[in-house]
């Protein structure tokens, strides 16, 4: 389960859904108090696409175990559970689980169609069609991190909240409302190494930002699309109808966003996140 949303509170009140976003808590009038109680819902909404796809969408460490063979260039044939596949990390074989030996070198692996990773091992143990145990380390998914530190215009580094999953040369898009742009990772970045606990770290750029940018804002490598899954399942949640003879929530209490909102219920936004997730094959 994502501990940040997708789509920040900010984001989702940016993008034209024109509900009223003022009165979620009807206990309490504060703004802050507003902005948590839709946060609560862009983490439900992610949540919800998450188990949609049956994988986290945002960029994770998985290991895995399973049987595989080499094919008769050395490369071990390994199937991820999980999709993209951004990296293989580590990955150890045997002729059985307790005799593994770890692959020294794994960033030659050959990801393809972003599910099969090809990871050249060499060796006797090799021997094409052979059947291995392999425990093998992988990162997949987009990345889905917030900007940790504020930065000045023309800054030539981000600092983000999570590392996992950006590499050297790729683009991502950096969300905050009204300075929206795209920025390049420096080819010579090294990615952190795939761990439990991500640390906040320093993105060098191959280019300037055009604006300066705050704190708490996207940093993603997720699609416009899937972004946008998100923002309509959240706003279904506001379009709650009034009644529980129209409601496709059953029992729940009439929502004062929805009460002055002309349009139908919000089953159609859910159908159509449903049908970006699968339109973008992420659907395990």
């Amino acid at each position: 389960m994502p501990t940040t949303p997708y789509v920040t509170a900010a984001e989702f009140a940016a993008h034209p859904t024109y509900l009223a976003l003022d009165n979620l808590r009807q206990d309490n009038a504060d703004p802050d108090a507003q902005t948590a109680a839709l946060t609560n819902i862009l983490l439900m909404a992610s949540a919800w696409a998450d188990s949609e796809c049956n994988q986290p969408l945002g960029a994770h460490v998985v290991t895995r175990t399973q049987r595989a063979r080499c094919d008769r260039d050395g490369n071990l044939q390994l199937i991820a559970n999980r999709f993209p596949v951004l990296w293989v990390a580590a990955a150890s074989y045997g002729p059985r689980p307790a005799d593994l030996a770890n692959v020294p070198d794994v960033t030659a692996a050959w990801i393809e169609e972003q599910r099969l990773a090809l990871v050249p091992v060499g060796g006797a143990r090799t021997m094409s069609g052979l059947g291995h145990y392999v425990r093998w380390t992988f990162v997949a998914g987009r990345v889905a991190t917030l900007v940790d530190e504020d930065a000045d215009e023309a800054a030539m580094a981000i600092t983000v909240a999570d590392p996992t999953g950006i590499q050297p040369g790729e683009a991502y898009r950096l969300w905050e409302p009204g300075v929206e742009e795209t920025v390049t990772v420096a080819d010579d970045y090294i990615p952190a190494a795939a761990g439990p606990a991500p640390q906040p770290t320093e993105i060098p750029l191959a280019a300037p930002t055009l604006h300066a940018h705050g704190e708490g804002y996207s940093f993603t490598g997720m699609t416009s699309d899937l972004r946008l899954a998100i923002v309509s399942y959240a706003a279904s949640l506001l379009m709650r109808p009034d009644t529980a003879a129209e409601d496709e929530y059953p029992d729940n209490n009439a929502s004062s966003t929805r009460s002055k909102d002309s349009r139908p219920t919000g089953l159609g936004l859910v159908k159509e996140a449903r049908r970006i997730l699968m339109s973008e094959t992420v659907v395990g």
